[in-house]
């Protein structure tokens, strides 16, 4: 058995719970067993049903769990980094280093950091790491090779890094290095990449491989989960064939064979599922969780259309609408259908995406890049995403620029140009670009399709945590008049965040226990910002009609169930989106789902002094 076992995929795809599923499995065989998982938005609690948290946790004999938070990582990492030197700088130098550890780049160090910390010499004789969403998790996977790369080119420069004197950072280097040779090493390493059997999943998946490889790493297990039973009827018998199209279009491009994983009747929660789970999906046991709901009624308090259309076309001037959600919810297919619905209705609308995985094009059937563009085929559509690696290069040339026009010195210049090389600058640059977006006033709305709710929560931290920055240097250069406009920017941005007239906050998830409580927590977190979410949209609903196998009954008595507790969860408007018999691209699909959204817009206003649904959200 390998040491270290990595669950990478698509958002969405049950990552989390084959990873618990083989943890219970491996704890159970009388292995010491660990899970860690470094997801900013982990939902390892949810699955086990028993609270977690960032310290190593005893679940069960032989199983202990753990969720890297970047707070308590970030905190630890200063203090740590700090400690040694209280004792020999004179306190403004410290005063100094403090403020930098307080930066944006410790953030991603940190948590970076603490997930290496369990690829070395531990106790345990099986670690497994549940990861964040593709995009993400391979940011997380090349910072050992660029932060190692950056301290060595550091030591050479001027001893300096974005988080401090390479001094400091000499033993994390060692660590860095050895946690590269165990990510590459097949015999201690393997990666488990998991998908659904759709599209864009297989895509993202045979992507993820291609660059995981660029790295060195080539171990490989291929998953597919979700597969859909034979009998399961209903709008389920539909998708059957196009899901083994894609099977097989997958098994074409991979060695060796691919894992079917079939979808389940209920959730896989708890100790006792995920045994039962483990069985079903590697020994190919025959067996089905269900989960019952016994006395489940239907559920009747949808929004109707014109609630949301007033959400995002309501007020004066250009406005934003911000969806967010856990990977898999349909958060793109949502994005898309709302931009295209108005886009058809005459209005000028911008459609982008801060996720690295960007799948817009694909759902769209339309080219998408880096630069803003009419899409073809959308009348009044333009689209865009953000592509990390380009918005890094603009981003350095930006600052070099801005650095030289300020009449700074050749060897000023080269250490800012020596810092810009720090792996933080990435998700600066993302930054850059997403302010940029939002302040677009050339759109009626600009609809932005968001990465996975954690790293979504962190990129909207950003404005704030650089505000703090901005202000310090405000205070230490009063003449600075850049960085008193660059303030001045941020505040703008700050403040139409937080301003219902100008943006829309909307949490989508799909009506199962583990979406619902995460975008719960990211509303919470969003509201500590000072940003209110405005309302829900709730994807893949079963109609009643159409579930007569046992099979789809029990799916739909769980969504009626769960739209219930988002009801109560929630206390705002829950706007509906059926399954659709086939994955949903293309103009028809999206006209469809932006139909069910928006209804028509003859009808959009037609009871507009009803203020009491926007506020309440029946029916």
């Amino acid at each position: 058995m390998h040491k270290y076992t990595f669950f990478s995929g698509k958002g969405g795809v049950g990552k989390t719970t084959l990873a618990a599923a083989t943890a219970v499995r491996t704890a159970q065989s009388g292995k010491r067993t660990l899970i860690v998982s470094t997801d900013p938005a982990s939902n390892l609690a949810d699955v086990f049903e028993r609270p977690i948290g960032p310290r190593v946790t005893e679940i069960a004999p032989n199983l202990f769990a753990l969720e890297i938070d970047p707070d308590t990582a970030t905190r630890e990492y200063g203090e740590r980094a700090l400690a040694p030197l209280r004792a020999v700088l004179p306190p403004d130098a410290m005063k100094v280093l403090e403020e930098q550890f307080r930066s944006v780049c410790t953030v991603e160090i940190a948590s970076f950091d603490r997930f290496t910390d369990f690829l070395g010499d531990t106790e345990f004789d099986h670690v497994i790491f549940d990861t964040a969403p593709t995009g993400h998790t391979l940011r997380l996977l090349e910072l050992p090779v660029d932060w190692s790369r950056h301290i060595e080119e550091a030591a050479q420069g001027n001893g300096q890094t974005c988080i401090g004197p390479v001094a400091s950072l000499q033993g994390a280097k060692a660590k860095y290095d050895h946690a590269i040779a165990m990510l590459r090493d097949p015999a201690e390493t393997e990666f488990t990449l998991v998908c659904r059997p759709e599209r864009t999943s297989v895509n993202e998946l045979l992507r993820a491989r291609g660059e995981l490889r660029t790295l060195g790493i080539g171990n490989f297990r291929i998953v597919v989960n979700g597969v859909i039973p034979v009998g399961a009827g209903g709008p389920f018998a539909n998708q059957s064939s196009s899901q083994r199209e894609q099977v097989r279009r997958l098994s074409g491009r991979i060695d060796g064979p691919c894992i079917e994983v079939p979808l389940q009747a209920g959730e896989v929660k708890g100790l006792s599922a995920l045994g039962r789970f483990a069985a079903i999906a590697f020994d190919g046991k025959e067996d089905s969780l269900h989960d019952g709901f016994p006395g489940t009624s239907i559920y009747k308090g949808f929004s109707p259309p014109y609630v949301l259309r007033k959400m995002v076309t309501g007020g004066t001037g250009s406005r934003t609408v911000v969806l967010t959600g856990k990977g898999g919810v349909g958060k793109t297919v949502a994005a898309c259908a709302l931009a295209a619905r108005l886009a058809r209705e005459g209005k000028r609308i911008l459609l982008a995406t801060t996720d690295p995985a960007a799948h817009i094009g694909a759902v769209l059937s339309a080219e998408v890049s880096s630069e803003v563009r009419p899409v073809t085929g959308y009348p009044g559509l333009f689209a865009v995403r953000i592509d990390q690696k380009e918005s890094v290069e603009a981003y350095k040339a930006k600052i070099l620029s801005q650095a030289a026009a300020s009449g700074h010195t050749g060897e000023m210049l080269a250490v800012v140009k020596e810092e810009l090389e720090s792996p933080c600058t990435e998700e600066m640059a993302v930054f850059e670009e997403f302010s940029g977006l939002v302040e677009r006033d050339d759109f009626d709305v600009v609809v932005l399709d968001t990465a996975p709710t954690g790293h979504t929560l962190r990129l909207l931290e950003l404005p704030y945590d650089y505000a703090r920055q901005v202000e310090m240097m405000v205070a230490v250069r009063k003449d600075d008049v850049g960085a008193a406009s660059a303030k001045g920017k941020l505040d703008l941005l700050v403040r139409r965040l937080k301003d219902p007239g100008a943006t829309t906050f909307l949490l989508v998830i799909y009506p199962e226990y583990t979406p619902i409580f995460e975008a719960k927590r990211a509303a919470e977190d969003l509201k500590e910002s000072g940003i209110e979410v405005q309302g829900v949209i709730a994807n893949f609903l079963l109609e009643e009609d159409d579930c007569s196998s046992p099979f789809s009954l029990s799916r739909y008595l769980m969504q009626q169930h769960y739209l219930k507790v988002a009801e109560e969860t929630f206390r705002l408007p829950i706007f509906k989106v059926p399954m659709l018999p086939s994955e949903t691209a293309g103009k028809d699909a999206l006209g469809r789902v932006g139909r069910e959204l928006l209804g028509e817009e003859d009808f959009a206003f037609a009871a507009a002094g009803r203020a009491d649904q926007i506020k309440g959200g029946g029916a």
